[in-house]
Parts: structure tokens; sequence; C-alpha cells
């Protein structure tokens, strides 16, 4: 198995979220690896008691396999989070990641946009009972 370059990208922002980069063909080791680092951010967000807010930029990905949605769907199983936002993906993937969220049973804080902005503002959006957002 031919393994992926290492230009993926994990990043708290400044606004609190983390930035999750995509880039080139990925495969399950590199998708365990940004799970990987996800997990030590979230971890260190939720000892400050914050809420753990992700954006996964789809744009630059050129294409998953069987292996890396089994390390996708073992991630968001496995990582606690209040919201993710994901955007940048291609038509069919987009409808592949929305089938996964709804059968994880979290469609209400896992959301698919066609924009970055679209993301964001959903992502970043006040939300009155957690007490998050801007």
């Amino acid at each position: 198995m031919e393994h992926t370059n290492s230009a993926n990208s994990v990043s708290l922002q400044p606004q609190g979220y983390i930035l999750v980069k995509l880039v080139g063909k990925q495969d399950f080791l590199s998708m365990d690896e940004v799970a990987k680092q996800c997990k030590e951010l979230t971890d260190q967000i939720r000892m400050q008691r914050k809420p753990i807010l992700g954006l996964v930029d789809f744009s630059q990905d050129q294409g998953f396999s069987t292996g890396t949605n089994k390390a996708v769907m073992r991630a968001l199983e496995e990582i606690e989070y209040d919201r993710i936002a994901m955007f940048g993906t291609n038509a069919v993937l987009g409808e592949v990641t929305k089938t996964v969220i709804a059968a994880l049973g979290k469609a209400d804080r896992t959301k698919v946009f066609g924009t970055r902005e679209e993301a964001l503002a959903w992502l970043l959006m006040r939300d009155p009972v957690h007490g998050y957002g801007n």
C-alpha cells in the first residue's frame, strides 16, 4: 500500500476551532495520523472546558479509499466533539459523508457544506444551549 504524502495539517485556530486540511490522496494511515493529531488537540481543549469545534477542508483532497472511509468513521466515533463542519467535497463524497454521519447518529452536529464561508458560519454560530460560538 502506498502511503500518502504528509502535507495534511491539523492546527488550532485563533477563533478556537481545529482546522484539518487534507491534501492529496488519502489512505488509512494518513487519516489515522490526522485523527491522532485531532485527538491530542481535543484533549487539550477539553481540559480548558471549551467546546470542541472542527473545520475539515477537503478542497485539496484527491480521493478516498475504503481504508480512508474506515479511518474517518473510527475517528468520528472515537473523538468527542460539539460540532464539525466539512467543505470542499465532491458531490459523491459529500453524499457518502452525510450517510456515514447519519448512521453514527451525529447529523445534528456534523454538517457538509459547499464553501468554507458556509461551513464557518454554521460552525461558529452562537449556540444558546451550550453557550459557544459568536
